[in-house]
């Protein structure tokens, strides 16, 4: 009798221990969902929840850092999925590598970063910066197209363009991602072969422009791209680089076409330091006012040139005037115009000059 009594009286602790777990409400989700409608299944999450295969990326959703990110030709919406290694390869060869467990670690790893992305928006996000970059797992047809590309453009050298043009339009789309923008700038052979390409000896100005928009492309905010392809220029063979094909081609070209992708190229290299200082001290800022003053060409195509200068201004001199820029200088959005980029040149053109020098 008492142990049966004592059973039931260990069933009831265990029933009452129970229905209280099973009555504690449910920790709140850390993902906070965007809902355009009123349809639960058309809800998803805020932060993008990366998987090993590419998802659509709405345009209202954060991304955590440090994503395989793509856009699809086909369907024109932006796509990400997680980065997976691949084994480090010249990836100008068209050799194909099975990947064993024992290169899935570090995948792994920053699988279990993303994963404690989720528990906290701010958490994840600083949680995934401090991953290091993993080039992603890419398919048979991208890697193809990339060593195809890259072996016609370094074994070109006959006058034809036939199968140059579409190798360096491959380049160029495949350049966007940040991974084969690195891979085309550690290739010191493919770099110094465009870098050939744009000099005015190539008289054909189609491959001039492509080649100028490849570099511009592979290296444009993609700090380790532009680090890496300065290190195959300013030495014993090669004692001059783009920034000096940049300014020759600004100084003499008329194409519109080209002086736009040259100032695009131009931005891309300036964004480092040292790049932006030579250019400078080259007397850039006076060769862009030649630029914006210019008024042979087309209004539509001088508009386009314009613009470009502006944006230089903006993203890497404004920064060098924000301390002697007053509270009564603040420069709004809608005075972006003619007036304001000239103004801004020639305040930083003397800005420059030696004082007894200065107006």
């Amino acid at each position: 009798m008492v142990f049966h009594r004592t059973f039931i009286t260990c069933l009831l602790t265990f029933s009452s221990l129970f229905s209280a777990r099973a009555a504690a409400p449910s920790p709140k989700a850390a993902t906070d969902l965007i809902c355009h409608t009123n349809h639960a299944s058309e809800c998803y999450p805020r932060i993008f929840q990366p998987t090993e295969n590419f998802q659509t990326v709405h345009d209202d959703q954060n991304l955590p850092p440090g994503l395989h990110v793509r856009m699809n030709l086909v369907t024109g919406v932006k796509e990400a999925r997680l980065n997976i290694p691949e084994p480090d390869e010249d990836l100008a060869s068209s050799s194909l590598t099975i990947i064993d467990d024992s290169d899935m670690l570090g995948y792994k790893e920053a699988k279990e970063g993303i994963e404690t992305s989720r528990i906290s928006a701010q958490e994840g996000a600083s949680a995934s910066r401090q991953q290091p970059f993993l080039p992603p797992q890419h398919d048979i047809a991208e890697s193809t197209l990339f060593s195809d590309s890259a072996s016609e453009l370094k074994s070109h050298v006959s006058q034809d363009t036939e199968n140059l043009l579409p190798a360096l339009e491959n380049l160029e789309d495949l350049s966007h991602s940040y991974h084969w923008g690195l891979s085309l700038a550690k290739d010191s052979q493919l770099t110094h072969k465009l870098f050939q390409l744009l000099l005015p000896s190539n008289h054909y100005l189609e491959v001039r422009s492509l080649a100028t928009l490849v570099l511009g492309t592979a290296i444009h905010n993609n700090q380790a791209a532009l680090t890496v392809a300065l290190t195959h220029f300013y030495n014993d063979e090669w004692s001059e680089g783009p920034l000096e094909a940049v300014i020759l081609a600004l100084l003499h070209e008329q194409s519109p076409i080209l002086l736009n992708r040259m100032m695009f190229l131009l931005s891309s290299l300036c964004q480092d330091k040292t790049q932006l200082k030579a250019f400078l001290d080259a007397g850039g800022v006076e060769l862009l006012i030649g630029i914006f003053d210019a008024e042979s060409m087309a209004e539509n195509d001088r508009h386009k040139l314009r613009k470009k200068v502006t944006h230089f201004v903006l993203d890497h001199l404004m920064p060098a005037e924000t301390d002697n820029t007053s509270d009564n200088d603040t420069i709004e959005e809608s005075d972006m115009d003619a007036e304001w980029t000239m103004i801004h040149l020639k305040r930083h053109s003397e800005s420059r000059q030696p004082p007894e020098e200065r107006p």
